[in-house]
């Protein structure tokens, strides 16, 4: 029997939950004012626990209506996917077209400014200053409704670059009026990325020091397994707040403080958060899909979302349209009846061509003097037996995720022949019904996590310790086999600031936290698919998510400018066999000038290596490597255009996100449409409806 989400809330705390609080009903959109005017249901002064518990609820019910916007937004405007127009309603090809029109569907700033004045609703009536024995009684409720606010923010912020903003609740249509006003006349009132990001930061601040991540979320989520990923992490939020701030503004310092809270959110001792070991491989050199030589696994099956372990954060939606809000992201991605079996969102061919540019190998280890790194082959035929061949090249992700199969029993002329399905958005059933709804959207997943904190890394000037994550994983043995004694001495100065009493000094990069195996000295080997010893991997470099075993691809490095190296001398002296006392004399000079010059060279060399010339230039490859791996990680989850403007604004380079856009449909074939129509900023935003 069917069954939602909320209706699980219901049940696990046992009070009914009423879904006409802070009802979406607040806002009925006919001018821009009407979107502060408020119809509020429940508008109380000195809640009451009960009160707040319902306002919470209340707040999540406004996050499913703008769940889905989220994904598409996100999506359907960047370059890894493209529309099948025969299923594709007007307000998706609009959007993909960056044609999007104030009527547009998607385009209603309504549902956000809901949750928005939801939270300050309950901020301004909940009593802060209630305590209970020492601790403030509310103050996990206050922290889970100003991170709700935060997020909302930004997602406005991205959307539509400067908005109405506003901290005090709208009850009468004069105030309304009034925000309305002032934003159109361009004086008060109105916020861009980085002022929303300033505020948003010094709101949330004094709550990062409290201790545990857990127990900074209110108490009926913190001890479930689903419950508590509705409620959006602190240090997390932060993190991704100080992310977007230091793109827009490229500011190093930005960055230094989204790596600290990065850090802190995933390596709470007890808590750590490591990025899985969910991969899509081959797993032995035949690159065949006989006899069990592959392992495609993604690790996000909608199915169990609330036991899956590598959603961090998403919203519950209602499964049946009679309760409450659905999705209707399922049936965007992939063949079902109601869309005469074509999926309307579609993988583009430019994800094909990042996805077949990937180096794929597997390293074959039979001894301790007997092992290589072989590739799979870039050649389509190949793969001839299989159905679309060009998958098997290079990533393997994209294989993982986008099945096909075609229908030979069609019983209308209207269906598709070839069904399409997107096994992000699937319970892992390639024949779905109309009816069976996206029980969740996701809002973080661990590896993008992860992505962003190599960002971040490298936005501060650690482009070494940021590529550990994509090819070595993130852990002592890696930090200190591959990271300069320069870079690992700026790393750990910076310190935590997310935890306190006992766990003040838990966070150090040298803490052996993130743990990994060490393929080598374990004799790992991938032809027998698994590792020897009794070692627990819970940790991959992100790369090898679906490029194989990246830590032994030689091909896979951090660029390097080698322009200032200086060769090693050569050491040609020799001494005769019948030596003279001369002869030895002048054998030793020759060891001597030659030690000297080789000491000269390597200090050349490392000081080269750490120069900041190389440093940028490192940071400079490396932002695109990251980029790169966003792509083929987080294909299809509403991030893509996000991470190009991110890109695009910390490189200075505001062509870049129209120029990368416009190749969707191959690099050779350039929508020249697309790229006059972002190639500013200002092209990058929906328009909001003028009063």
């Amino acid at each position: 029997m069917k069954y939602n989400y909320i209706s699980k809330i219901r049940r696990g705390i046992g009070v009914l939950i009423t879904f006409f609080v802070l009802h979406s009903s607040f806002f009925i959109f006919t001018s821009c004012e009407d979107m502060f005017t408020a119809e509020n249901k429940l508008v109380t002064t000195d809640l009451a626990p009960k009160d707040t518990l319902y306002q919470m609820m209340g707040i999540i019910q406004n996050m499913q209506k703008i769940a889905d916007r989220s994904i598409i937004l996100g999506e359907v405007r960047a370059d890894l996917v493209q529309l099948n127009t025969i299923s594709a309603s007007t307000d998706l090809q609009e959007l993909a077209q960056n044609a999007t029109s104030t009527s547009n569907a998607y385009n209603d700033p309504t549902d956000y400014y809901a949750v928005i004045n939801s939270c300050n609703i309950f901020l301004a009536n909940v009593d802060s200053t209630l305590r209970a024995m020492g601790e403030s009684y509310y103050e996990k409720e206050i922290i889970a409704a100003k991170c709700f606010r935060a997020w909302t923010y930004l997602e406005l912020a991205k959307i539509y670059g400067k908005v109405p903003f506003v901290t005090t609740p709208v009850i009468t249509a004069s105030e309304a009026d009034d925000i309305v006003t002032k934003f159109n006349d361009a004086s008060t009132g109105a916020g861009d990325m980085v002022s929303i990001t300033t505020f948003c930061i010094n709101d949330l601040l004094q709550y990062a020091s409290r201790d545990r991540n857990a127990a900074l979320l209110p108490s009926y989520g913190s001890n479930s397994s689903y419950m508590r990923h509705f409620f959006i992490p602190v240090r997390l939020m932060l993190a991704e707040l100080y992310l977007y701030r230091g793109s827009f503004t490229q500011n190093q310092a930005d960055f230094v403080e989204a790596v600290r809270y990065y850090h802190d959110y995933l390596a709470f001792p007890g808590e750590e958060i490591t990025t899985g070991t969910y991969t899509a491989e081959w797993t032995s050199n035949s690159f065949s899909f006989v006899n069990n030589n592959y392992d495609l696994r993604f690790s996000g099956t909608p199915k169990s979302a609330y036991s899956n372990d590598d959603y961090l954060v998403y919203v519950p939606m209602d499964t049946i349209a009679y309760y409450g809000t659905t999705s209707s992201v399922r049936s965007l991605f992939n063949a079902q009846y109601s869309n005469n079996y074509y999926a309307p969102i579609i993988p583009s061919t430019r994800i094909s061509e990042i996805s077949q540019a990937q180096d794929n190998c597997v390293f074959v280890y039979n001894s301790a003097t007997d092992f290589e790194v072989v590739f799979a082959p870039k050649d389509e035929s190949a793969y001839g037996d299989f159905d679309y061949p060009y998958l098997y090249i290079g990533d393997l992700r994209l294989l993982n995720i986008f099945s096909t199969y075609s229908e030979t029993d069609l019983y209308h002329g209207e269906y598709s022949k070839t069904r399409q399905f997107n096994l992000k958005y699937t319970d892992g059933s390639l024949r779905l019904r109309d009816d069976e709804r996206q029980n969740f959207v996701a809002l973080y997943r661990r590896p993008i996590v992860y992505l962003h904190l190599a960002e971040a890394l490298n936005g501060a000037g650690f482009p070494e310790t940021a590529f550990c994550i994509l090819k070595y994983g993130l852990s002592e043995s890696s930090l200190r086999n591959y990271v300069s004694e320069k870079e690992i001495a700026g790393l750990t100065a910076i310190t935590s600031r997310g935890f306190s009493g006992e766990f003040a000094n838990a966070a150090g990069w040298d803490e052996d936290i993130f743990h990994t195996r060490d393929q080598f000295a374990l004799n790992y080997n991938s032809s027998a698919g698994g590792e020897t010893g009794n070692i627990r991997l819970n940790q991959y470099g992100i790369h090898s998510l679906g490029s194989g075993d990246s830590w032994a691809n030689p091909l896979y490095v951090l660029p390097t400018d080698v322009s200032g190296l200086l060769p090693e001398p050569e050491f040609t002296a020799q001494l005769p066999e019948n030596a003279t006392h001369e002869d030895s004399l002048a054998y030793q000079k020759a060891v001597d000038e030659y030690n000297a010059a080789l000491e000269k060279v390597t200090k050349n060399n490392k000081e080269w290596l750490e120069s900041d010339e190389v440093r940028e230039k490192r940071q400079a490859a490396l932002a695109l490597i990251i980029l790169e791996e966003e792509a083929l990680e987080g294909s299809f989850e509403g991030t893509r255009f996000y991470d190009l403007m991110r890109y695009s604004k910390w490189s200075g380079n505001t062509a870049f996100l129209g120029n990368t856009v416009s190749q969707r449909n191959g690099s050779e074939n350039i929508d020249a449409s697309l790229l006059g129509k972002l190639a500013s900023e200002a092209g990058w935003y929906l328009p909001l409806k003028k009063r």
